[in-house]
């Protein structure tokens, strides 16, 4: 597939299916949590992802290929957060759900899309983004810049 046979598309409600299957994809790939842990997280995030779509506090892109098949997306959560040295707005952006279907791997399309949300995000006036990466996706977002942080974690379950 060239990269000029494909679009990029705002998701919508009518696609929380579609990204909660990307999401959970991206878990499998990672082999993080069981199929029962995976059930149960897309069924939690099914009523909050379509009030996110709705209120705007997610923006998800969709991949297209020229037959309209969505080979990728990802998204943007925004959430309110309290402004900081670097950042004098009272709000957060990190970048969620990046999946690019198995047989579409390796052609660009991560990046392109990776591109197009960053750019949407300095449209918005954000000053910073952050992101959780995989060991597969790691190499992908530090050529776009993206350099590791202090932050822990601790599990409480």
């Amino acid at each position: 597939m060239a990269s000029t046979d494909i679009r990029i598309r705002t998701a919508t409600h009518e696609d929380c299916a579609l990204i909660l299957h990307h999401r959970r994809r991206m878990f499998e790939d990672m082999k993080e949590g069981s199929a029962q842990d995976l059930d149960q997280m897309v069924e939690a995030s099914a009523p909050w992802l379509d009030r996110a779509l709705a209120d705007g506090s997610y923006r998800g892109w969709l991949v297209e290929n020229a037959g309209g098949e969505v080979v990728a997306g990802g998204g943007v959560l925004i959430s309110s957060w309290p402004a900081g040295p670097r950042d004098h707005y009272a709000r957060r952006a990190l970048i969620i759900n990046v999946y690019t279907e198995p047989e579409f791997r390796r052609q660009s399309l991560a990046r392109r899309l990776m591109l197009w949300m960053i750019q949407w995000l300095k449209d918005q006036g954000f000053s910073s983004v952050s992101l959780h990466a995989s060991a597969e996706g790691r190499v992908l977002y530090e050529t776009l810049g993206f350099q590791p942080t202090n932050e822990m974690r601790l599990q409480l379950k």
